[in-house]
């Protein structure tokens, strides 16, 4: 970057010949300029920009109008041209205020928290007026908060509607063969049949991060989920997760390790029970390329079926892209590997061996609208014979999931989405086929 400003400052040097009062000057008198001097007052930024943008070969390195050009650029989001002209201004008067407080702020705004925060400490020694220096301590708050080195807290509420076409995830088949019989075929009891209905869902959540040191926070969040059947209220689920840990931060790279505490429930019944702990590292390898790595414990107990009681050992990783394009497209991948060991010594036809692959991404299609995909694989393989089915059980399941975020105010998103699963088994049993469509609309809250 600073290669570039040198560049662009010689350029400069060697093009505009003319001298500097006489440069000021027509700069000032051109009616395109003050017509942008007008646009900026009224607030209309963009306008302003695209009116100066034609004469910045003819005036760059005058003063007032790189100060001018530089200003609507940054409050029009074109952070890295207002910069250029900002620069220009600094190579003049290396203690002009107005143009290092826009700088600071297109470092905000550009992600550059440090940077930043460099310029905006600058300005705060340089004895401010009361109404600049509340504005820079404003700006200093919320850099900290980026930059992990101030207490935060977040939380959402979210609330939405939706059709599935399988609530209880069953099969299609309304007879089902079993070989420890004969082969005899034998009806599906009712519930065990597969049933769509219409739902309405609500969640919410609150977490927090607390800094104990530059390196060290302690991280924690609470979340539940509760989904109402139109008609098969058997079928209704709702969950409550609590993760409570510690976050280590060194450069580019975050070590994360928490306790997990989970409830899944079935018809107001609790159904499952899982608690242990996961540990991460991510590593942050340049400005478009993230990788990690992470494992998981957990302790399964099934309220009604203690047979199904098991220990659950997850290895994962993943990597995501973020390509530089107007669309701002990221892509991710991710795969897994996990063994689930149950407590009991004969029901080893529940162990299973478990692998698993995901990809996806997102796009930007228009201001506001986030269009994402995601879809996964995964494979369990069963580790002794079904006494019923005289066969070790193999799943293959598909599913893959399409949506759109839309955002028509801050803190609020509108999220259309659409899933589908398949899970292919060799037991007829438990093959499935399910499609959910829902809205939900969402509001998030960050203080």
């Amino acid at each position: 970057m600073q290669r570039l400003h040198a560049i662009w400052l010689i350029g400069c040097v060697l093009v505009f010949t003319k001298p500097a009062q006489v440069l000021a000057q027509e700069a000032t008198a051109h009616p395109s300029v003050k017509h942008a001097e007008v646009l900026m007052q009224s607030g209309d930024y963009e306008s302003a920009y695209q009116t100066l943008l034609p004469l910045e070969q003819q005036y760059a390195g005058n003063l007032d109008f790189d100060v001018l050009l530089g200003s609507v650029a940054v409050e029009s989001g074109h952070y890295t041209q207002g910069m250029f002209a900002l620069e220009r201004v600094l190579a003049i008067e290396p203690n002009h205020q107005a143009a290092r407080a826009k700088i600071a702020k297109a470092h905000f705004f550009l992600g550059e928290v440090a940077s930043s925060k460099t310029e905006f400490s600058y300005l705060l020694n340089q004895n401010p007026s009361a109404e600049a220096a509340r504005a820079i301590e404003k700006y200093l708050s919320a850099i900290d908060k980026a930059m992990g080195l101030s207490t935060t807290y977040h939380g959402f509420l979210e609330a939405g509607l939706g059709w599935d076409s399988n609530v209880n995830s069953a099969t299609g088949a309304n007879t089902i063969s079993v070989p420890v019989f004969g082969g005899l075929n034998f009806e599906l009891a009712d519930e065990a049949k597969k049933k769509s209905d219409g739902f309405f869902s609500a969640a919410g959540g609150a977490g927090f991060r607390i800094p104990a040191t530059e390196n060290l926070a302690y991280v924690g969040n609470v979340q539940f989920a509760k989904r109402v059947n139109q008609t098969y209220h058997d079928f209704e689920t709702a969950a409550i997760d609590l993760n409570l840990g510690v976050q280590m931060k060194y450069d580019d790279d975050t070590y994360t390790f928490a306790l997990q505490d989970g409830h899944f429930y079935v018809d107001d019944a609790r159904f499952r029970h899982a608690f242990g702990a996961t540990a991460q590292w991510q590593k942050n390898i340049d400005q478009v390329n993230q990788a990690s790595i992470y494992g998981q414990y957990a302790k399964l107990e099934y309220e009604d079926s203690p047979i199904r009681d098991a220990n659950r050992y997850l290895l994962g990783v993943n990597y995501a892209h973020a390509f530089e394009a107007s669309t701002n497209p990221v892509v991710f991948l991710g795969a897994y590997v996990a063994k689930e060991d149950t407590v009991r010594a004969n029901v080893r036809f529940l162990d299973q061996d478990i692998y698993g692959v995901r990809a996806g991404g997102q796009l930007t299609v228009a201001p506001s609208w986030l269009a994402y995909v995601s879809a996964g694989y995964e494979s369990r393989d069963y580790q002794a014979e079904d006494l019923a089915f005289l066969r070790k059980r193999r799943d293959d399941q598909y599913d893959i999931t399409l949506g759109v975020n839309y955002v028509p105010a801050r803190y609020w998103t509108v999220k259309p989405q659409i899933s589908l699963i398949k899970n292919d088994s060799n037991i007829e049993l438990n093959g499935f086929e399910r499609a959910t469509m829902s809205i939900n609309i969402r509001r998030d809250f960050n203080w």
